[in-house]
């Protein structure tokens, strides 16, 4: 009954009356029975008295949860388990459980869900399980949002990142964290230096859920598998975009058929659902640009950038603004819906993410300029968040930003720590997108005006290319965001010979690009004599 042979803990913590040897659970145990384990756990969970969590040295004497933590982590996303339903149920039951201070200690505190639960997770993120996934993710990152902060959190953030700076080596070494107990064999002052102790110190004074624990292996692990960092962040992405879609499109239809009671209440509960998947998407994208902003910023990221902020602008432009969908928005709210008023559905919670990743990115990024970059982890930054909404912004979208600038944060989060100074970063952030775009606007229009060479051209966008690159099966030219943008698509041919490619097949048309950055360069420094003698 061991889950392995030589580990004879893992035997005597297994869950009672389930032989757990890897290869042999789900071969030998119908889904029935293993559905029946888990509503039996559910139920004693709720008993009277409950069944309450185990320290690790107790639970060869005592059931306690670390058999039942050690089973769903081992096997959520395990795909020997043919019945999704079955696997949905687990993720559902971690998610449950970590949803208490008490419960997310034992899952801090057990060998299998410190090694194996995050990138489990993390690759579990798909079409079939985001919805729980991303639930348990907001779970163990609760209280470090805009809106959220309190001298607690701002402590335990504090700790965390001490822990990277002090024992940054060490965790390079060992490839995770660990949560050290507390002991007497060490003294105060060897308690204080150890970074494990620190990161233990920050778990007992973590808020609500939260585990910084497990935020720091979340960062590890992506740190550590670049791809798997590509693949969750384009789902996420993806499945924004469409939770935010379906909203306004719910919306709409709840609208338009608030005559018919019954259709009606089933439309604003889809409005409900999809407003909160959509927050909990934006505040996992947040945690992200707090914990790993090089991510977004290093040169080799501006593709995320460019998508993030997309993103970023697409939700603002259902939630406030003159645009149809945030109209609809602001119609709904003024008409107090039963389900809006009973779950307090408000513009607070989709702006506020987005506030949060502004401010972590522009942190980051002002860090890395005065020479501080590697605290946040940032060697190179390519273009600022502030760049990009710049480049991505029309008129109605600064407006947007404005408005989160004037919003009334305290009234829906009370006065949380640092808000003033976080308003101030944002409203000068809005300012330098303002002045910036109205300079990308004239220098657009100056090149507009005048005859492009065509070999400037992107072929498939019809733009002037920035960074022009060369596809080795056709031969043709096309800008670098052009073709990557076809690829995320899931495409992985040339568009023109569809002959296979990928990224690192690209070739840079150096020569190309000289010569266009020289036109540019001469035509804008044209447009900027003529702006300085208008002055005059």
């Amino acid at each position: 009954e061991n889950d392995d042979e030589n580990d004879d803990t893992a035997g005597r913590c297994s869950v009672p009356g389930v032989a757990t040897k890897k290869g042999a659970l789900l071969q030998h145990i119908p889904a029935y029975h293993l559905e029946a384990l888990i509503d039996s756990f559910h139920a004693l969970r709720r008993g009277d008295p409950p069944y309450a969590p185990v320290a690790p040295d107790r639970a060869a004497a005592s059931p306690g949860l670390h058999g039942v933590v050690k089973l769903l982590v081992r096997h959520f996303a395990d795909e020997r388990v043919v019945n999704p339903d079955v696997r949905d149920m687990m993720l559902q039951s971690v998610s449950v459980l970590l949803q208490y201070k008490e419960y997310v200690a034992v899952f801090e505190a057990n060998e299998e869900a410190r090694r194996e639960m995050v990138p489990s997770l993390l690759r579990s993120f798909d079409s079939r399980f985001w919805i729980p996934v991303s639930n348990i993710l907001l779970r163990l990152c609760k209280g470090v949002g805009f809106g959220q902060y309190d001298n607690e959190a701002i402590k335990v953030l504090a700790a965390i990142k001490a822990i990277k700076r002090d024992g940054a080596d060490r965790h390079r070494e060992t490839g995770n964290v660990a949560v050290v107990a507390n002991e007497d064999d060490g003294g105060e002052d060897d308690h204080a230096a150890s970074p494990d102790a620190a990161l233990a110190e920050a778990i007992a004074n973590s808020v609500d859920s939260s585990s910084p624990l497990f935020q720091a292996l979340i960062v590890e692990t992506f740190k550590g598998d670049p791809k798997l960092l590509e693949k969750f962040l384009d789902r996420v992405f993806n499945t924004l975009n469409w939770t935010i879609t379906e909203f306004g499109v719910a919306l709409k239809e709840m609208l338009d058929m608030r005559q018919r009671a019954a259709a009606a209440r089933n439309l604003q509960r889809k409005c409900t659902v999809m407003l909160e998947l959509s927050v909990t998407l934006e505040r996992v994208l947040e945690f992200l640009t707090l914990e790993l902003p090089v991510a977004f910023l290093d040169s080799s990221a501006s593709m995320r950038m460019k998508r993030l902020v997309e993103i970023l602008l697409f939700v603002l432009g259902h939630a406030c603004g003159a645009g149809s969908d945030a109209k609809l928005f602001e119609q709904a709210l003024s008409m107090k819906l039963p389900v809006f008023v009973a779950d307090k559905i408000s513009r607070a919670p989709v702006l506020a993410p987005i506030a949060g990743i502004i401010l972590n990115l522009e942190v980051a990024a002002a860090a890395w300029v005065e020479g501080r970059g590697d605290e946040f982890g940032v060697n190179e930054v390519s273009d600022t968040v502030a760049d990009e909404l710049a480049a991505g912004a029309g008129e109605n979208n600064i407006s947007q930003l404005e408005y989160i600038c004037a919003f009334d944060w305290e009234e829906h989060f009370g006065a949380f720590t640092g808000r003033e100074e976080a308003i101030a970063e944002l409203r000068d952030v809005v300012r330098r997108v303002r002045d910036t775009r109205e300079d990308i606007e004239r220098r657009r229009k100056a090149e507009d005006e005048v005859d492009v060479p065509e070999d400037f051209v992107d072929p498939i966008m019809q733009s002037v290319m920035t960074d022009p690159v060369t596809l080795p099966g056709s031969g043709v030219v096309v800008d670098r965001e052009t073709i990557r943008r076809h690829l995320l698509t899931g495409d992985g041919t040339d568009p023109f010979s569809r002959t296979p490619l990928d990224e690192s097949m690209l070739r840079d048309a150096t020569d190309l690009r000289k010569k266009i950055d020289e036109w540019r360069s001469g035509l804008h420094k044209n447009l900027d004599t003529t702006a300085l003698e208008d002055i005059d």
